[in-house]
């Protein structure tokens, strides 16, 4: 049962960030939005990982069944490389801030249909 709710929780997570990807205008919003999401696939990717009972894949500790670690070593390297992405967007979205002085994105892109402001 712990793994049907996780599963569950990661489904309802994934729904959020998407939902605030698509009605926020603000881009930090977004961001969030885009990082929970990803943090919702990450915890289903645990959540089907999880075997009942399993123990650690060490030589030695006897017989019945083990735990994958590639799943793990998976989200370890998405984990990584959601911190990176973020990170790297957040970068864009200040040199934005200072040079638009905004952070809406319908402003944005209405200002650059314009071609105004150059920067």
């Amino acid at each position: 049962m712990e793994g049907l709710a996780a599963v569950a929780l990661a489904i309802a997570l994934v729904g959020v960030g998407f939902w605030t990807l698509i009605v926020r205008r603000n881009l930090i919003w977004k961001l969030l939005g885009l990082n929970v999401g990803a943090s919702g696939a990450i915890l289903f990717l645990v959540a089907l990982a999880h075997r009942p009972g399993a123990r650690p894949p060490i030589v030695g500790l006897g017989p019945g069944p083990s735990a994958d670690p590639l799943p793990h070593a998976l989200v370890l390297t998405a984990i990584v490389i959601d911190f990176a992405t973020l990170a790297l967007a957040l970068v864009y979205v200040i040199f934005l801030t200072e040079h638009r002085h905004t952070q809406d994105v319908e402003r944005l892109e209405r200002d650059e249909e314009r071609g105004w402001p150059q920067p």
